[in-house]
């Protein structure tokens, strides 16, 4: 648990005291997911909270027929449907184990009670929400420009992804075929 409280704690500059983290993780519980393991479903109501604690999720959603990959969640990122906890609606995004992963799960109603509760655990929920709006922007600028120049700057920033992840996913992160992908990997692996 130790592990996970670090990498919890590395996802925004707000630090909670050692007391307010101890009561935060004693309200979670431990799910675990096999590789390709849905939780949450597009389409369906989940307003719970989860923040990954070993393994590696996606955030994917639907562009008429083709499935797009937006983004990937590593060990202490919080994940949740905003449209479901937020709006009461159901899913946009579909979020899945790229790998076998663990995740605590917080219930909505025992987030907000710490919330209420905690003046202190407000603060930390702030500002992990404007941290969330941070890295989406700092994601945009780091995979960006041709997909030679995204695929080395998740090889360069996030080497765990391409260890972890089948190539199908990452290439729909990165926006090429999976022929194209192939191509690119033997060109780098020449380059080593």
């Amino acid at each position: 648990m130790e592990n996970f409280k670090k990498a919890l704690a590395e996802e925004a500059p707000f630090k909670l005291s050692e007391e307010i983290m101890d009561k935060f993780c004693g309200i979670m519980e431990e799910k675990r997911l096999k590789k390709r393991e849905v939780l949450i479903q597009s389409g369906e109501f989940n307003d719970n909270i989860y923040i990954v604690k070993e393994g590696i999720l996606r955030r994917s959603h639907m562009d008429g027929d083709k499935e797009v990959t937006v983004a990937f969640a590593l060990a202490g990122t919080v994940i949740m449907s905003y449209h479901s906890y937020c709006y009461r609606l159901p899913a946009y995004s579909q979020f899945d184990a790229c790998c076998d992963s663990v995740v605590m799960v917080v219930s909505k109603s025992k987030f907000e009670k710490l919330t209420e509760e905690s003046h202190e655990f407000a603060l930390w929920a702030l500002n992990m929400s404007h941290c969330q709006l941070y890295y989406n922007e700092v994601k945009q600028a780091l995979i960006n420009g041709s997909a030679i120049e995204r695929y080395r700057s998740l090889l360069k920033n996030r080497p765990e992804i391409l260890e972890k992840v089948s190539l199908k996913i990452i290439a729909s992160y990165l926006g090429v075929t999976n022929a194209y992908l192939s191509r690119m990997r033997k060109q780098f692996a020449k380059m080593d």
